[in-house]
């Protein structure tokens, strides 16, 4: 018999699996989360959380929060090239924006290193009743029909431990692009492979001087001893920096002791005898792949273990965030008996494609340094289709008849509205309050109806889940340029109402309110939820 038993056990607790731990305690469900390092790393790894992310954070309350610890010194907006940051300039480009230009959502990027950012999402999560274990690693790990058992050890016991057993229903594979669990299951990966290796040297050293007052969120330097990128990690009064500077083929930060490091520093400054004291180094591989599957019996991988890309776009973490709040909601429904277990398989089928588009976006904007071919160049999409234009299609979409030409996403700019798309950002009317739409999506289902639509609120009530279907009727509070909007953004009648799901997505649709409108909504429900109609 195992020593403990959980639901869900997640292995990795970086912003991966700290994201997935948060959003299953916000569905009510206490996932055990482990992680062999004995605390948050302090490299800031991924910069900025994106606008589609931090939309789930707002839904969550957590978007002042996170906004409050974003790196002290960001700066919107401006991206500095230059030789060195003490040498000519080779230009300026636009980095991200704290509020979204295209008015495709409600919120824009917000520049946090993971290393702020993941105090945040842990936080929160134990306080929902997340199990969060620093300090632990799983050593081994079988799974059955029911379940799946796991071998943990805390390292502060030393090696001699014989470790805990944990009997978990589902387990969810966050260990990041080293991938241990799906190597352990024999699950290969395909892509375009290694194209480098990255060092993130974090270091001390008074750089004002070489700043010259100028304000920029990264600088990219390019010269005959380095090619990387500085940061500032602390506030106006801190001396404390990152550089992230490309290294050679085969190579490891390992190879490089602290005065390799002090030298590539001053190289990056562009000052020989500049004072620097090294803090830390460490490295990763720069690549790009798609597991070949997402799913083993009972086990999910999300993130990096399921797909890696370059850091270019900033998309890499920002995915993974969202393959948790995609599977969160599903696996919480299939845990508590609302849904069918076969609604798992919806998360591989939505997720799988959009991670191969991401995956060639992020290589796309890499090599864009260093010349694109047309073909490349020709499939370059633009950032906000990146975020926010996903197109899933999956036993928990239920598409339409006609034509399709099958892509991952569409421009979010001019939406469809069509099942299986991001509901479009809408301003809707709540006691009094106008809000954004993805404000209200708290991890249930919403119906929207139009405003000829008032039948549907009955049928809602009649829904066959604990936590219901909420409702809400564009044109009850909402002016007319509202309704127009969401008619047209929508594809609706004015009678005609969208299925949205826990995650944002349109799960379905009708145009016109049908004969037997609780009937036709029961049946919706038992179709996207995989389960048999009692």
């Amino acid at each position: 018999m195992a020593d403990e038993t959980t639901d869900v056990l997640i292995v990795g607790g970086s912003m991966v699996g700290l994201a997935q731990a948060l959003f299953l305690a916000q569905q009510g469900i206490r996932p055990l989360v482990v992680e062999r390092h004995g605390q948050i790393s302090a490299h800031p790894r991924a910069q900025a959380a994106s606008p589609r992310t931090m939309e789930l954070m707002r839904a969550l309350g957590l978007e002042e929060a996170v906004r409050a610890n974003e790196n002290p010194h960001a700066h919107y907006g401006d991206v500095l090239q230059a030789e060195s940051l003490a040498g000519a300039e080779l230009g300026r480009f636009d980095g991200p924006f704290r509020h979204d230009p295209a008015e495709v959502g409600s919120t824009g990027w917000t520049l946090i290193g993971q290393d702020r950012f993941e105090p945040v999402l842990r936080a929160r999560a134990e306080e929902l009743g997340a199990d969060i274990r620093f300090a632990t690693e799983m050593t081994a790990f079988t799974q059955d029909d029911d379940g799946v058992t796991a071998v943990l050890r805390d390292l502060r016991e030393g090696a001699g431990s014989a470790g805990r057993t944990v009997r978990a229903r589902y387990l969810i594979a966050a260990d990041g692009s080293r991938a241990g669990v799906r190597h352990g299951l024999g699950i290969g990966h395909h892509g375009q492979g290694v194209f480098g290796r990255q060092m993130n040297i974090v270091f001390h050293a008074d750089l004002d001087p070489y700043v010259a007052g100028r304000t920029f969120f990264l600088c990219f330097v390019s010269n005959d001893r380095v090619k990387g990128v500085l940061g500032k990690l602390g506030g106006e009064d801190s001396d404390r920096w990152v550089l992230a500077p490309s290294l050679p083929p085969g190579t490891s930060h390992e190879e490089y002791g602290t005065e390799d490091c002090v030298g590539l520093v001053r190289a990056a400054v562009g000052v020989p005898d500049l004072p620097v004291r090294i803090e830390s180094a460490t490295s990763w591989e720069i690549a790009a792949w798609v597991a070949d599957r997402f799913r083993s019996g009972r086990v999910l991988l999300a993130g990096d273990c399921a797909h890696v890309m370059p850091p270019t776009g900033g998309f890499g973490g920002n995915m993974g965030v969202q393959d948790a709040h995609n599977l969160a909601w599903k696996l919480a429904l299939v845990l508590r008996g609302q849904a069918g277990p076969a609604l798992l398989d919806s998360y591989e089928q939505e997720r799988a494609p959009v991670a191969e588009f991401t995956v060639d976006q992020g290589v796309i904007r890499y090599l864009q340094r260093s010349g694109l071919d047309e073909e490349a160049a020709a499939r370059h999409r633009p950032e906000t289709t990146v975020l926010f234009g996903h197109v899933y299609r999956s036993g928990a979409v239920l598409g339409e008849d006609g034509p399709g030409d099958g892509a991952p996403v569409e421009d979010p700019t001019t939406p469809s509205g069509r099942p299986g798309t991001r509901a479009p950002h809408l301003p809707v009317v709540r006691a009094g309050k106008e809000v954004p739409l993805h404000d209200l999506l708290d991890g249930g289902f919403w119906l929207l109806a139009g405003p000829d639509g008032g039948a549907w609120e009955s049928a809602c009530s009649a829904v066959a889940l604990p936590s219901g279907v909420a409702f809400h009727r564009v044109g009850a509070e909402e002016p007319e340029q509202t309704v127009e909007r969401f008619l047209a953004r929508y594809g609706v009648g004015a009678s005609g109402a969208v299925l949205v799901r826990p995650d944002g997505f349109i799960a379905w649709r009708t145009a016109h309110l049908p004969p037997q409108p609780a009937r036709t909504l029961a049946e919706v429900l038992d179709r996207v939820l995989a389960r048999t109609p009692g």
